[in-house]
């Protein structure tokens, strides 16, 4: 697969560049939009002390086939988990503050408002192979996966101008300018440290300093792992962490309820989200920002290279209507980039529903030659297949023929959208998630992102997302991001239709789980009771 490819994340589909939303909302104090609540909900009691033994299993959606951070982007569901398992994190992202804070690491300090960070390793971390997590291990790491094209690699080559050991213990990076987001750089695939025994020649082996190491794997089946009694924070408290891939949020949720699974990844589903939540699973609730959209192909020799197709298709699509038709009118519908959930929501609206106003673009462009056709790709599967065939009608409704076809699974998606981009307009995700606010938008909006799917290309924008990045605080964060929004209203790079719900929930005897970045569970602190 393309590392310009993408995630499958059970009912859509969402870039590996995926941005930054709420699928790590900044709050652990429940948040509600409509009556959609974020943060942790149904929250168990004081559990009492922990409990050794057993095995955890998690329901995903995706078994990633290879733990090698560079092939796979890290997201919660969708292979982030085995990452961090296996390798740990640098740094966390603490759901209740909003903010970075040291894990894997001691320290991550800046003292000159974001243009150098020195971090700090803990003291005698060793891998499990034995040998010593230090510093040079750690650039060493980083290097690979800059080599390998990680997600995440352009922006950190365009941001970083070195990175050198101080110590053995001290890593300095200084930056090409002040970056005060930077720690989010080493929460995902950045700050998992790879060993350098993990790669002889073309062999690979996931060797990490994480809680537990590789035990098992079948294909698409299932993934175990084992406690690594070498961890840093000592011995895990589970013998075993087992993720298996289920067929989507509604086989999650009944695997839930039958007590095959501990933890089940609930993905987009409002009515199995709805269910899980009314029968009192504890867990983890989040919103991923422009989770449901339309890609638009921009690229020279498609309809939406010409700005008044894609302005048309912007102005076609009733976001309301689609969440009544697809999830009777449960959903988060919207055509901003982050929703009314996010700590990023700013005043300036999504562009607006105005069929007229489409019509008169889209006559303006077939005055200049085009036809008017539209090859428009969806995924067939249910929730996906009711939302093409509303898009579809809205689009025919202003004058578009489309031509809806219909994937027989993900990976067809995959090679059709993300790799030949062999696409008019297709249904899947841009992904705004929360916690990696600058990696987001510079991995599918920047012009020279290898992820930007769209083929979105546009010098003001590049420099927005550029003003974004040196952003000092969160005031001046927002007035850029109003800014990206009305520049993304005028040109319509893709359009977003909605927010994307997502509920961890697991067992009542499962405790210790934490959330962390884009939606990652940590397992080195969880621990099964009694039933």
């Amino acid at each position: 697969m393309s590392r310009a490819a993408v995630a499958v994340l059970g009912a859509g589909v969402l870039l590996v560049g995926c941005a930054s939303s709420n699928d790590d909302s900044g709050t652990d104090t429940p948040t509600a939009s409509g009556d959609v609540v974020t943060g942790m909900v149904n929250e168990q009691p004081d559990p009492g002390s922990a409990v050794a033994g057993g095995t955890m299993t998690y329901g995903v959606q995706v078994l990633v086939p290879s733990l090698d951070p560079t092939k796979t982007a890290a997201r919660g569901g969708s292979g982030g988990e085995a990452f961090a398992a296996v390798y740990d994190v640098l740094m966390s992202y603490d759901t209740a503050s909003g903010e970075f804070e040291p894990k894997l690491a001691e320290s991550l300090a800046t003292a000159d408002d974001g243009a150098t960070w020195t971090l700090k390793l803990r003291d005698g971390v060793k891998f499990s192979d034995g040998t010593t997590l230090d510093a040079n291990a750690v650039i060493a790491s980083i290097d690979r996966y800059n080599a390998g094209k990680g997600n995440g690699a352009e922006l950190w080559l365009a941001s970083v101008e070195s990175a050198q050991a101080s110590d053995p213990t001290t890593v300095v990076f200084k930056l090409k300018t002040p970056w005060m987001r930077f720690p989010s750089m080493l929460a995902l695939g950045h700050g998992m440290i790879v060993a350098p025994s993990s790669q002889q020649g073309d062999k690979f082996t996931a060797v990490g300093a994480g809680p537990f190491t590789e035990d098992l794997y079948t294909p698409s089946v299932e993934r175990v792992f084992k406690a690594n009694p070498s961890y840093y924070g000592g011995n895990p408290k589970l013998d075993k962490l087992r993720m298996v891939a289920l067929n989507g949020p509604q086989a999650n949720l009944e695997s839930l309820n039958s007590g095959q699974l501990d933890v089940a990844y609930i993905r987009g589903l409002t009515s199995a989200i709805n269910s899980a939540k009314s029968a009192g699973y504890p867990g983890y609730i989040d919103v991923l920002n422009a989770g449901s959209a339309e890609i638009v192909n921009n690229r020279e020799g498609r309809p939406g290279s010409d700005v008044r197709v894609r302005q048309a298709i912007g102005y076609a699509l009733d976001t309301t209507l689609i969440d009544q038709r697809v999830e009777n009118g449960e959903g988060l519908p919207g055509s901003e980039l982050f929703g009314p959930t996010s700590q990023w929501h700013v005043d300036t609206p999504g562009i607006a529903y105005d069929p007229e106003k489409a019509k008169e673009l889209l006559n303006q462009a077939k005055a200049d030659g085009y036809d008017g056709t539209l090859d428009y790709t969806v995924l067939s599967e249910p929730k996906d297949h009711a939302i093409g065939l509303a898009v579809q009608s809205l689009l025919q409704a202003v004058g578009f023929d489309v031509n809806l076809i219909l994937a027989n699974n993900a990976g067809d998606i995959v090679q059709n959208v993300y790799v030949k981009h062999d696409f008019d307009l297709a249904h899947a995700g841009i992904g705004m998630y929360e916690s990696i606010l600058d990696l987001g938008l510079f991995s599918t909006t920047n012009s020279t992102s290898m992820a930007n799917t769209a083929g979105y290309a546009n010098p003001a924008m590049d420099q927005l997302i550029a003003d974004l990045q040196q952003a000092k605080d969160n005031s001046s964060t927002l007035a850029v991001i109003g800014k990206i929004q009305t520049l993304w209203n005028e040109t319509v790079p893709s359009a977003p239709i909605g927010g994307l719900t997502s509920f961890w929930a697991w067992q009542k005897n499962v405790h210790g789980v934490v959330p962390t970045a884009t939606g990652i569970m940590l397992f080195d602190q969880a621990w099964l009771g009694a039933k």
